[in-house]
This record gives structure tokens, sequence and C-alpha cells, in this order.
């Protein structure tokens, strides 16, 4: 049976304040505001800019989940648009997984597969230690 690798449900409620944060920006972006000088206005701009850029990034996550699964033989990436992509194991050359970004890195010859914001990942991890050879965790 093959299990799924999820996307950590703590990064939804982040997400959903950031897009609250660029609205209300925008929104005082847009309507006339008295500022006490221009350092307070051009920090405003910034300060929209770096949030519409966070919610970009947090958005790219969160609107595609993670598209894999695995099991004993094989792992299955589900690619949108296009045929899924089945790897065995012994066409994964590296496997690395950084646990502060929560994130998983497949290299095979070809090409290399990044997973971010996944949890539940330990049996995945073990499986990949046993079958790999340069596995980094």
């Amino acid at each position: 049976m093959k299990k799924k690798i999820i996307v950590n449900p703590a990064i939804y409620p982040v997400f959903i304040i950031a897009i609250v944060g660029t609205i209300i920006l925008i929104q005082r972006l847009i309507t006339t505001e008295t500022y006490i000088n221009t350092a307070q206005e051009v920090a405003t701009y910034i300060y929209m800019l770096a949030m519409a850029f966070s919610v970009f990034y947090l958005g790219r996550y969160i609107i595609k989940p993670v598209p894999l699964s695995y099991d004993n033989n094989e792992i299955v990436i589900k690619m949108y648009f296009r045929n899924d992509v089945r790897l065995s194991y012994k066409e994964i050359v590296k496997a690395e997984y950084y646990n502060r970004y929560m994130r998983l890195i497949i290299h095979t010859k070809q090409k290399k597969y990044k997973f971010t914001f996944v949890i539940k990942t330990s049996e995945l991890k073990e499986i990949l230690k046993k079958k790999v050879k340069d596995s980094d965790f």
C-alpha cells in the first residue's frame, strides 16, 4: 500500500495571515493616508513588497500540495498536467532531508526533485537510508 507525504498543516494559518496583511497594506496604499514623513511612506511600500513576495513564496507550496507517495519498491511523483514519474530506489543517486526547513530533495541522474514543508517522512527516510547509497539525513 502506498503511503503519502503531506504538507505541514501549520503553514496554512501563516499563509492566511500573510494574505490578510497584504490586503491591508494594499488598501493602505490605495487610500489616501497622511504619513508623518517620507520615510514612513517608503517603509510602507517596501513592507508591502516583502509581504507580497512572502505570500507568493508560501503560496507555491500550498496551492499545489506535495505529490509524493511511496512504498518499498518505488516512489511515485504526481506531475500535474503530465505523466506521473515512477522512481525505483536504484535510480536515485542522492537523497537529502533538511529537518530545519522540512525539505526533501531527491537527486536522479536526469533531474532534481524538491519537496518543501513535508512531514511524516520518518518511514521514507528509513527506506532511503537502506536503499540509496548517498543519503544525507
